[in-house]
């Protein structure tokens, strides 16, 4: 195998980059199920489990002053529990009206996106939850994004 077969297989279609993007939220989404256990919440990707997704960043939101985890654990529960809530965003009516994982050409966040210009940040909503505290409540997030959408 020379260096052009390795560089040709190393690039990705879009295609290809946006079912990754749906496998992995799809893996996060599972983790986050499994830390919803650690916590006696059943996450079942219904709407009423996005009060028990608040309580649970609610908690950790607190525990970031002691533990004082680096940004990459801050990132990667982000993803985790962000991919949970947008699968619950897309399960519960936003795949009906166009919604899917993507991401933008420039970014490297996985978003909600329906088509180019409509775009729905759960990801990163879980992250300032963390970040931010309450006032980045994720309950209400939910409820304009899912009345909006």
């Amino acid at each position: 195998m020379g260096i052009f077969d390795k560089l040709k297989r190393g690039k990705q279609t879009s295609k290809e980059k946006c079912s990754g993007i749906v496998s992995n939220a799809k893996k996060n989404s599972m983790t986050a199920v499994e830390y919803a256990k650690s916590f006696q919440k059943n996450f079942d990707f219904s709407e009423r489990s996005i009060g028990d997704l608040e309580e649970i960043l609610d908690y950790y939101a607190k525990d970031l002053l002691e533990s004082r985890p680096t940004e990459n654990q801050i990132w990667s529960m982000s993803l985790i529990f962000g991919s949970y809530l947008g699968e619950v965003m897309l399960k519960n009516g936003l795949s009906k009206r166009g919604y899917c994982w993507g991401i933008q050409n420039t970014g490297t966040i996985p978003l909600l996106m329906a088509g180019n210009e409509k775009y729905i940040t759960p990801v990163d909503k879980v992250y300032k939850r963390l970040v931010n505290g309450a006032e980045d409540n994720v309950i209400s997030f939910y409820q304009m994004a899912m009345e909006e959408g």
